[in-house]
């Protein structure tokens, strides 16, 4: 797919024709447009497909106002806006599942359906207490100083053994940031959760939920808690993966998102 940008510095690619349903992929903190791949190479031939880079990440320009869920959801429909699309579904992962709830309150009419993969929901104490500390720390001394034991939070151990190439990769997206920029996005992953509670309106278009049983900073509980805010959401909890299932097990998430599909098509037919 060809690399474009929009008129507010937004990297983004589009692949599809009008008359297919529109998938717009949101990826997470530090991460880019790059992370979809399994689901670009698995959907394209029956759905359009929009990736993009949120602001400050990947080849976007940073956001000229200081970073918040407002802002990232202010992003989508501006570029959502110029490519002339009015109804989407959409799908975020982690942050980027934080954003795809802002935006799906904030602009309701817009969104066909939400899928929110491994994604924040209210912390406890001592788990907002250990974000903070992280985010302390990567305002300090930068990215370089978290990825590790990010890679640990992300994947299996057996994972990262065998595949080395796949966590290096990830772990050279996020070393990529330049550590403002990247300091200032990690602050919406800590203080973003109350802006998402805190926004009035409900979501009420079809909904899946997908988290792992070892996703410790976004667990079954916290999938739960979301899917109980929206009505008829589906929720799937995958077994024995961490934050990242969508490169450890992709035929198994696509396989959820294909029969998830399924349905939304059915209930708009």
């Amino acid at each position: 797919m060809k690399n474009n940008f929009s008129s507010n510095g937004t990297s983004y690619e589009f692949l599809g024709n009008s008359s297919q349903t529109v998938l717009v992929f949101i990826h997470g903190l530090g991460l880019n447009k790059e992370m979809w791949q399994y689901q670009i190479n698995e959907f394209k031939r029956e759905y359009n497909i929009l990736t993009y880079d949120l602001f400050g990440h990947g080849l976007s320009s940073r956001s000229k106002k200081k970073p918040s869920l407002s802002i990232f959801t202010q992003q989508l429909y501006d570029l959502l806006v110029e490519l002339n699309l009015s109804k989407v579904v959409l799908l975020g992962f982690s942050l980027g599942g934080m954003i795809a709830r802002h935006f799906s309150k904030t602009y309701p009419l817009m969104i066909d359906g939400l899928v929110i993969l491994n994604s924040p929901h209210k912390r406890s104490d001592s788990a907002q207490d250990a974000v903070q500390k992280r985010f302390l720390q990567v305002k300090e001394e930068g990215p370089s100083s978290t990825v590790s034991d990010a890679i640990k939070r992300w994947f299996t151990p057996e994972f990262d053994k065998k595949h080395k190439e796949i966590t290096d990769l990830v772990r050279t997206w996020v070393l990529s940031n330049e550590s403002d920029v990247y300091s200032e996005n990690y602050h919406v992953l800590v203080t973003g959760i109350d802006e998402v509670i805190g926004l009035n309106g409900m979501i009420s278009c079809p909904t899946l939920v997908v988290t792992s049983d070892q996703d410790f900073g976004n667990g079954p509980e916290m999938a739960q808690s979301i899917a109980n805010e929206i009505f008829g959401a589906r929720l799937i909890i995958i077994q024995g993966l961490r934050h990242m299932a969508l490169f450890e097990r992709p035929k198994e998430i696509n396989d959820h998102l294909h029969d998830f599909f399924k349905i939304l098509l059915s209930e708009e037919r």
